[in-house]
């Protein structure tokens, strides 16, 4: 086991193309870090740089205590699990699970021990003389992960290699390769581009946007604190509800800002816990709301919205209502930019100056699209990011 450790690492391509400006980042020994963010935002090249498939361009990246800049992929002493398994079709299992092995020279009761021993602790023992065609998904996985760790690597590095399964053994196999994970101990990068994915499986999560590392921290304080609207949009599903507008102050001295013609007023308890936010008054800022932060209401009131269902989703457990708000998502071409590059499919239902913006109601009501309903909007539970998209703490 090793730490892994990015130092100024830099991803250039031969076309001027700069995939990764500048990546700095320190894997702990034995640590499960998911890489996260949409196509392109460069985490698996990322990967595939440590892996040693991609040249590095500048920087420094150490595997322990080494610089492996210059070395092979089979001098780093690490195992990749690939997205499409990249199993040997003519092989069975065993065969499959020891050729690493059997190119390394080891001797032969070793590679059997090995073999035995990961076909075991993967529920593959009964398989072992199949060949890969006569394999489901799930077990074509576990016989690439199976691959990986009979080599006994310092580190595990995983390309989205639960994409080509379908949603119900994604489930079952996101729980399988954590517990295995925390059962070896093996430091593991594992890059997603499903922040469910990356949310419930990674000690840590580097949530990455355009080559650069946005916010690195365990899940629940990504959710809980995220550094800017990128981060705030991405992680959560469905995502944080984003829109401009302006902070002003009232003669009593609070807080407030305009949602469409309404006035919503911040707590006391809301400015004291973030006293930065005072510093914002009377400049354009963008405000987020969790879809959880909306709770349904009886009587009209200064929090209280009054919206039309435009799309509902009953989930049993929840209820998900889609409705346009009268505010603008948001003002500043980055913090549009960065806020849309969160969810970037628009919503066809979003007019000119307006959001559309998800409540999410617990315990779950019955309502048909098109109905009214009324929302209080609780402004204990709003986050505030500055004219750049960051984080007002």
């Amino acid at each position: 086991m090793a730490t892994i450790t990015y130092d100024n690492v830099r991803k250039v391509y031969p076309d001027g193309t700069e995939a990764i400006p500048a990546f700095n980042l320190e894997v702990a020994d034995g640590e499960f870090m998911v890489f996260v963010g949409p196509s392109g935002c460069g985490k698996s090249t990322a990967l595939r740089m440590t892996a040693g498939l991609e040249d590095i361009s500048g920087g420094r990246l150490l595997i322990g205590d080494e610089v492996v800049n210059g070395k092979s992929p089979q001098e780093r002493d690490i195992a990749m699990v690939f997205q499409d398994y990249a199993l040997y079709p003519h092989m069975t299992v065993r065969d499959n699970l020891g050729f690493a092995l059997k190119m390394m020279k080891l001797p032969k009761a070793e590679i059997m021990e090995r073999v035995d021993r990961a076909a075991d602790r993967l529920s593959l023992t009964a398989l072992l003389d199949r060949r890969p065609k006569n394999l489901s998904g799930g077990q074509r996985q576990r016989v690439a992960m199976g691959r990986a760790i009979v080599r006994e690597p310092q580190a595990f590095l995983m390309d989205e290699p639960l994409s080509n399964l379908d949603a119900k053994l994604r489930v079952q196999m996101r729980s399988e390769i954590s517990a295995l994970q925390h059962q070896l101990g093996v430091t593991t990068l594992y890059v997603t581009h499903d922040q469910v994915e990356a949310m419930t499986m990674g000690t840590r999560v580097a949530v990455m946007m355009n080559g650069r590392l946005q916010q690195c921290s365990a899940p629940q304080d990504l959710y809980d604190n995220p550094a800017n609207v990128f981060v705030a949009g991405f992680i959560g599903s469905p995502r944080m509800n984003l829109f401009t507008t302006t902070i002003t102050r009232g003669e009593n001295g609070g807080l407030s800002f305009a949602f469409g013609p309404q006035t919503i007023t911040l707590s006391p308890e809301f400015a004291a816990k973030n006293p930065e936010v005072a510093k914002h008054v009377g400049t354009p800022v963008t405000i987020g709301i969790r879809p959880e932060g909306f709770t349904p209401a009886t009587d009209p009131g200064p929090e209280v919205l009054e919206v039309t269902a435009e799309v509902v989703e009953m989930l049993g457990s929840e209820t998900l209502v889609f409705f346009v708000a009268p505010v603008e998502q948001a003002s500043d071409a980055d913090v549009r930019d960065r806020a849309q590059a969160s969810d970037e499919e628009q919503s066809i239902l979003a007019g000119e100056g307006k959001t559309v913006m998800c409540a999410r109601l617990v315990p779950p009501i019955r309502l048909a699209p098109g109905a009214g309903l009324r929302l209080r909007l609780n402004p204990d539970q709003l986050y505030v990011f500055d004219a750049n998209g960051d984080a007002v703490r």
